[in-house]
């Protein structure tokens, strides 16, 4: 007679979720004492708070044991954020994974082609094969500085295009009195509406004493600025996204990345797949702490000396000036210009464009 076999024991459980504006897919699995993974059918709800709920009530029906649940969403532009604080709101555990990190997992998977369904079990994947960090929700401030924040760089992009519209049109033959009248009326109204943002960033930084501190540590670095400072924290939530600095880098566009196959060797470069505002920010910060922060400028002349281009020091000052905030921010204190960490930057691979 044969023994009976003992019921599987699930260790974790896991849901991953591939969301878009009006829907989401989630994928419910679990990994086994055995180390097995298991996947059920995946399901589609809708991206409202009927269907939030809904999947709370579809998870709980999936479960065999009490074993610990995650739920697994990639920070793909804006719409998982009200799945996630919902989802943390009811105390779910869940982790909001950086799109290049669910990239990297994918390329090692034999996974080619891609639908929504899919995206949805290999972020299910994900979470049982990884220890995937905690995800902890901003504050207020900081989701407010985040809105101030954009706002204001929109409408300054604004300006300048409108700026160089009128400009243009003044030098004209003959340009129409109203139409300059308009554009003039145009220009003076985003300039209130810049005005009015900075008093509401003021009026927010007077409320928040610990996020102005952290702030002035950043502005302590000779080059970093208020605005850049930021849109620095304003863009990485505080940090809150990034385990180490490297994922840094790479969330900004600012990782290397190098083509090399047998004899042929194409010249390294940054990714430019990262966010293009914090990138943005970033390089007249660095190009004005060649001026004025001797640290920075020895770190470049070290650089050029190896390199015959500029190009690439300006990006390895952009990148160590990002690095820099992020240890001021997360270590809470100012900068030190007599602090010389080890030149793990230029022990790395300079780009060359």
């Amino acid at each position: 007679m044969r023994a009976a076999t003992s019921p599987i024991t699930p260790l974790k459980y896991v849901v991953g979720i591939d969301i878009a504006k009006d829907t989401f897919v989630a994928c419910f699995g679990h990994i086994d004492t055995s180390q097995h993974l298991s996947f059920g059918k995946e399901t589609s709800f809708a991206n409202t708070l009927a269907g939030f709920t809904a999947l709370l009530v579809w998870t709980a029906k999936q479960q065999i044991g009490a074993a610990p649940q995650w739920f697994v969403v990639e920070a793909r532009g804006v719409y998982y954020e009200e799945l996630a604080y919902f989802l943390a709101d009811n105390g779910q555990a869940l982790s909001v994974l950086l799109p290049n990190k669910v990239k990297h997992f994918a390329q090692s998977t034999e996974q080619k082609s891609k639908t929504d369904q899919l995206d949805a079990r290999l972020l299910c994947r994900l979470g049982l094969e990884r220890a995937l960090p905690a995800w902890q929700p901003p504050t207020p401030a900081l989701r407010q500085l985040r809105v101030l924040s954009r706002e204001r760089q929109n409408l300054t992009q604004q300006a300048v295009r409108l700026k160089a519209q009128r400009h243009a049109y003044q030098h004209s033959y003959q340009p129409d009195a109203r139409t300059l009248d308009r554009l003039a009326t145009r220009l003076q109204l985003l300039s209130q509406q810049l005005k009015a943002i900075g008093q509401d960033l003021a009026a927010l930084l007077a409320t928040e004493p610990k996020l102005a501190r952290k702030l002035a540590y950043l502005t302590s670095v000779p080059g970093i600025g208020l605005t850049t400072a930021i849109v620095v924290v304003a863009e990485t939530n505080g940090f809150g996204l990034m385990e180490n600095e490297r994922q840094l880098a790479s969330y900004a566009g600012l990782d290397v990345v190098q083509r090399q196959s047998g004899l042929s060797a194409g010249a390294t470069r940054i990714s430019r797949r990262g966010n293009v505002r914090l990138r943005t920010a970033l390089y007249l910060p660095a190009v004005s702490s060649l001026r004025f922060n001797p640290q920075q400028m020895a770190f470049y002349a070290r650089l050029r000396a190896r390199q015959p281009s500029g190009k690439p020091g300006v990006i390895a000052v952009m990148r160590k000036l990002l690095l820099l905030c992020h240890s001021l921010w997360k270590n809470d204190c100012a900068y030190d210009p007599h602090y010389h960490p080890a030149h793990c930057l230029e022990k790395e691979v300079a780009p060359t464009s």
